[in-house]
């Protein structure tokens, strides 16, 4: 399906055309334009006639073939949205997923009994270990500040870990677009397996240690989605032998 001129409309169908394979054509398609438009899905349902420039037909039908290949749409664009906040996403992150926003909530929830059951009103000392894009520590600390859960002179200390150089990088990286100048002067990045280069003993480190560590069993991970199996960090998925080892 060749087009000299390209609408939304357009371009959406020629996304169900081409995406077969995909389980959700219509919504990689529509993710897709909101990245290359810079708008929303109101935009994209009511203004169907609009034509994409020429720069933007070109990103979009070469993001559509990145799809065929498997490769997830949040690779494609760099973003993924995840507790309200766009985090920026690599091949070297897992892309982050909604169950675990549960995390964060019952994290922040956590934080805040604790904070306010205790007499001495310390700064809390936070732990996401396996940081990946570390959207979690992140959403925690944004969250926390944004709705003064706590006062903000006592924001917690937050510690991201993980094994990988380049995820942490990651972590970084949005640290400094999504966290306030003061919160993100609270963040530590330590590249560590686990707790090896988090001093000797963890008795008493952290007040609260958030994780969603590799859980899939070895021998479980060929039966996963290839866009998962294939696209995805292996090292983010294999939790060894019954996916329970970290």
């Amino acid at each position: 399906m060749k087009f000299k001129d390209m609408t939304i409309s357009q371009a959406r169908k020629f996304a169900l055309s081409e995406l077969k394979s995909s389980p959700s054509p219509a919504l990689d398609a529509d993710v897709i334009l909101k990245w290359i438009l810079k708008c929303d899905q109101t935009f994209i349902l009511f203004h169907s006639e609009t034509e994409l420039s020429e720069p933007q037909k070109e990103f979009f039908c070469s993001s559509i073939e990145k799809r065929k290949t498997g490769l997830p749409v949040a690779y494609i664009t760099g973003i993924k949205e995840f507790f309200g906040y766009d985090f920026e996403v690599d091949q070297n992150v897992l892309i982050p997923k909604p169950d675990t926003e549960l995390l964060v909530e019952n994290a922040v929830n956590f934080i805040e009994e604790k904070f306010h059951a205790s007499s001495d009103c310390k700064i809390p000392s936070v732990c996401d270990m396996c940081s990946g894009s570390g959207c979690v520590g992140i959403s925690i600390l944004k969250f926390i500040e944004e709705k003064k859960i706590i006062p903000k002179p006592l924001l917690p200390k937050l510690v991201f870990a993980d094994i990988s150089k380049n995820t942490l990088d990651i972590a970084k990286k949005n640290s400094l677009r999504l966290l306030s100048k003061f919160a993100f002067e609270k963040t530590v990045f330590v590249q560590s397996n686990l707790f090896e280069n988090l001093g000797h003993s963890r008795k008493g480190l952290f007040d609260v240690i958030v994780s969603n560590p590799p859980y899939i069993a070895t021998k479980e991970i060929e039966a996963l989605e290839p866009e998962v199996r294939d696209m995805e960090p292996r090292m983010a998925l294999d939790g060894m032998e019954d996916g329970l080892f970290f």
